[in-house]
């Protein structure tokens, strides 16, 4: 049976990876030839990547993965790669010097945090192309030199969900879960659509297996430090959730719930070496995708799409390999028959017949609540469709059954360990 599971995981992850022609904002990342690869490789091209962590963070480690990926797409040599961490709003202008200074004539910011100084850099060196990843204001930025993409990685998160889910009605048969609880945690690293987009497609995902699961969601308000990661970790174990989500850039939370026996789905990295027992799977951003379409577009001199995203049906987003020992059973043929639906574009993930916020319908919400309007274009055909303007995700409120939790855990265990 292993052996049959191991085969069937191996066809999802050919399936997963099977890529298709991109639409508007959803541009094409196509192999390229050996022509195209000599070009690139014999031109003067050189690229700039400017990371917020350090080299031990995991969203640096996967798009450094990435980056990798594309030059064998490519062709370009490590010569014309130019990689600068511990990026931030107060030394990016300087790190873009040093770039530009050594011939870069594309960079890429994986920070959305930056897109503010991304865009005065672009105003400041008309001639390099700025790629900022996560960013909103490609078009009203007024410069040409200046782009945004993203992939949808909720819709990966959705299909996280549903393996956590599987998870949690197995523990809850089991007696390792409480019905009547807060029974999911979720870690982000800061309050943004983005975190929460995924929360709730996380969340979603959880409910297409257990309806009335529960959500703790915790926000560390620091980016890529461990121990801050940690921390907000065990404040949810010390909570008593039963499986757990995260939106982080370390492995701190992968690591704490191996430490608590909770079943964990991680973000940018396969967790299996940190949590072998307990790290179901991981969401995964394919970054080469935009990377190798952006520079070759560039080497080409052809234009670049102002804002583009691509998600699961084109192979930007998909989960890393499940772990058959420890998934619940049936999961594989759930996984399969999800992702299948996303790459169709059958699944709605935001199904707002599955939720309320304030126990009113989504639909009502847009009509009746100003503070809601702005999602009004958005919601057709029973589903709130996140990304369809926008690389960017807009979704930015909880649904109900899920909560921020703030009550320090750890400190009221102390507190009760000193009597």
């Amino acid at each position: 049976m292993k052996r049959f599971t191991a085969a069937l995981l191996a066809l999802l992850l050919a399936m997963s990876l099977a890529g298709c022609g991109l639409s508007r904002k959803k541009a094409e990342s196509s192999t390229e030839s050996k022509e195209s690869q000599e070009k690139v490789e014999n031109s003067n091209l050189k690229a700039g990547f400017l990371f917020s962590g350090d080299s031990e963070a995991t969203s640096t480690i996967a798009r450094k993965n990435d980056i990798e990926k594309m030059q064998g797409a490519t062709g370009l040599t490590d010569s014309q790669i130019i990689t600068v961490e511990n990026v931030k709003k107060d030394n990016i202008g300087k790190k873009v010097k040093e770039l530009v200074d050594q011939g870069c004539s594309i960079i890429f910011c994986t920070d959305c945090d930056l897109e503010g100084k991304t865009i005065k850099c672009a105003a400041k060196y008309p001639d390099v192309v700025f790629c900022q990843e996560g960013g909103r204001k490609a078009d009203e930025s007024g410069q040409s030199n200046y782009y945004t993409y993203n992939t949808r990685m909720f819709e990966a998160y959705h299909v996280g969900g549903l393996v956590a889910g599987k998870k949690l009605v197995e523990r809850l048969n089991n007696g390792k879960a409480e019905p009547y609880s807060f029974q999911v945690g979720f870690v982000a690293d800061k309050k943004s659509p983005e975190a929460i987009s995924c929360a709730m497609a996380f969340f979603l995902g959880i409910k297409r297996s257990y309806s009335r699961a529960q959500m703790y969601i915790r926000y560390v308000g620091s980016e890529g430090v461990y121990d801050d990661d940690g921390k907000e970790a065990k404040q949810l174990a010390l909570a008593g959730v039963s499986v757990m989500g995260e939106y982080t850039s370390t492995t701190a939370v992968a690591a704490v719930c191996a430490e608590n026996d909770i079943p964990v789905v991680g973000r940018d990295l396969g967790m299996l070496d940190v949590a072998p027992k307990d790290a179901l799977t991981s969401v995964l951003s394919d970054w080469s995708m935009y990377y190798t379409y952006a520079i070759d577009q560039l080497d080409k001199g052809q234009p670049i799409d102002k804002d583009w995203s691509a998600g699961y049906a084109e192979g930007a987003n998909i989960i890393s390999q499940l772990n058959d020992q420890y998934i619940a059973a049936e999961t594989v043929y759930d996984v399969a028959d999800l992702e299948k639906n996303i790459r169709a574009g059958k699944a709605k993930i935001f199904n707002t017949q599955n939720f309320t916020i304030g126990e009113q319908k989504l639909e009502d919400l847009v009509k009746a609540d100003k503070e809601y309007s702005h999602f009004k274009p958005y919601v057709k055909g029973g589903q709130y469709m996140e990304c369809k303007e926008h690389s960017a995700p807009e979704w930015d409120v909880l649904i109900d059954g899920s909560e921020v939790s703030d009550y320090d855990y750890i400190r009221a265990q102390e507190a009760e360990s000193q009597y």
